[in-house]
């Protein structure tokens, strides 16, 4: 795992979709008498079955609810029962940091966390969303409430963190700052055969695009590289469209695909985010196939089809250059307005059918344009909604002049970027301005064709945080 030297899993256990609450409402979960029987049974089956398949790396985090909590539950159980040994584990949490966190209050934050989970010391700690400049700035440069990273650096010569990461769902120039400080060991950061998620359309010319650069420099840096997501911010590869398929099939399903195409490009592990043990079947089969000659042919084969489907649907030259002088909600100062990435939903629809997953992130987008307030800043804006920094941007707004937002895309892109941005807010928008919460008149119903419908949703049940 990079300079760690740890021998990490292809795949690791995600524990945000398991625990009973997310504590976001409601009374929250804090102590074990609270926790259901059937609840924690599930969580404690997930990890046994985790554990069967070689998936020794835990990863939670202070912000998933009570999942800390059952975790050191199961894992006292597993040790007493003998499954595992603490040693056996590699063990992962985050904690996020805001302008009013003294380095002593985050120092006993981790060292609290470090107690619900009953382990002693962390394997890896990460700084959970690094998402702006001022997130990096409290960490390296916050005066008198001190330096946040030296609140780390303390524990880590304590013996109670091995090694010092964070995770991201930053614009990629930030990520890029993070990772060339060289503090940090290894990140958590979204990137997809489709796309970087909230990174994707970042890019100053036609070479890097999205995380693309980043994966680059964090191998140049020796840093482990987790992927965050890959099933459901990667393309609800669990619920795949029917069109996704096709374009795979016979020779992958499509999370066999996202995930032999993200080790092939350097990722050290990807997540499966478990809500049952089964939802990590999928994964283990792929991670067992991807050392074989067959999955690395079948993998070439089904990249060639993307490719070629690529030049044919979007072309070669707006496939290279689509995101050219696009900018995402850090560059958009009046309005915050996430064009790159809703220009990446059009392409990914055309080219993928993933409607279902184009509309889960534009209605991030959608939300965060009805809160946008004319008369804050943009940084007021983006710190009044606490989420607005991990789903960034808002939504293409119909009676707005993009003439200087759109002042350094190549004049011959100029009239596709418009098109696909009133192509995704026609498709995504359901019947709702994104101004304000009227109906627009005249708006009919629009018929989803077969090929953007979902093919199948491995999910039998809800997951009890959703509940």
């Amino acid at each position: 795992y990079g300079r760690t030297e740890i021998q990490m899993p292809l795949v690791s256990l995600g524990c945000m979709r398991f625990q009973q609450t997310w504590n976001r409402g409601g009374k929250p979960v804090k102590s074990a008498d609270q926790i259901e029987k059937e609840c924690q049974e599930n969580l404690v089956n997930i990890l046994k079955h985790s554990l069967h398949c070689g998936v020794n790396h835990i990863e939670t985090a202070q912000g998933y609810g009570c999942s800390e909590l059952q975790i050191g539950m199961a894992l006292k159980q597993l040790f007493d029962e003998g499954v595992c040994k603490r040693e056996d584990l590699i063990i992962q949490t985050k904690g996020g940091i805001s302008s009013s966190t003294k380095k002593s209050d985050y120092k006993s934050s981790i060292l609290q966390q470090i107690e619900r989970l009953g382990v002693g010391y962390l394997d890896l700690f990460s700084v959970h969303g690094l998402n702006t400049e001022d997130h990096y700035n409290w960490l390296f440069d916050h005066g008198e409430k001190g330096n946040l990273i030296d609140a780390l650096k303390e524990l880590r010569a304590e013996g109670k963190i091995r090694h010092i990461g964070f995770s991201t769902h930053a614009p990629a120039h930030i990520i890029k700052k993070a990772i060339e400080s060289d503090v940090f060991d290894y990140l958590n950061l979204h990137y997809h055969f489709m796309g970087s998620y909230t990174a994707s359309g970042d890019g100053t010319d036609a070479q890097w695009e999205g995380n693309t650069e980043n994966i680059r420099l964090a191998k140049k840096h020796d840093m482990g590289i987790f992927i965050i997501s890959p099933y459901d911010k990667g393309g609800r590869l669990y619920a795949p469209s029917n069109l996704a398929r096709e374009i795979m099939l016979p020779d992958l399903e499509p999370m066999e695909y996202g995930s032999l195409w993200l080790w092939d490009k350097g990722a050290h592990t990807i997540v499966c985010g478990a809500a049952r043990p089964s939802d990590l079947d999928q994964p283990v089969l792929a991670a067992i196939r991807s050392s074989t000659d067959k999955a690395k042919e079948d993998l070439a084969v089904v990249s060639r089809r993307i490719k070629e489907r690529e030049e044919q649907i979007l072309g070669k030259d707006w496939a290279e250059s689509w995101h050219v002088g696009l900018p995402n909600y850090s560059q958009s100062e009046q309005r915050g307005f996430q064009i790159g990435n809703i220009v990446w939903l059009y392409n990914t629809v055309l080219m993928y059918g993933m409607l279902d997953f184009a509309k889960d992130r534009y209605g991030t987008l959608t939300g965060n344009a009805k809160r946008w307030d004319s008369n804050k800043t943009w940084k007021e804006n983006v710190f009044a909604n606490p989420g607005f920094n991990w789903m960034p941007g808002c939504a293409y707004d119909e009676s707005y002049d993009y003439a200087s937002e759109l002042k350094d895309v190549p004049e011959q892109n100029l009239p596709r970027v418009l098109e696909a941005m009133d192509f995704v807010h026609k498709w995504c928008a359901a019947k709702e301005s994104t101004s304000n919460d009227e109906k627009k008149e005249g708006d009919e119903a629009v018929t989803i064709p077969l090929e953007y419908q979902t093919a199948y949703d491995m999910r039998p049940w809800t997951a009890f945080p959703e509940r």
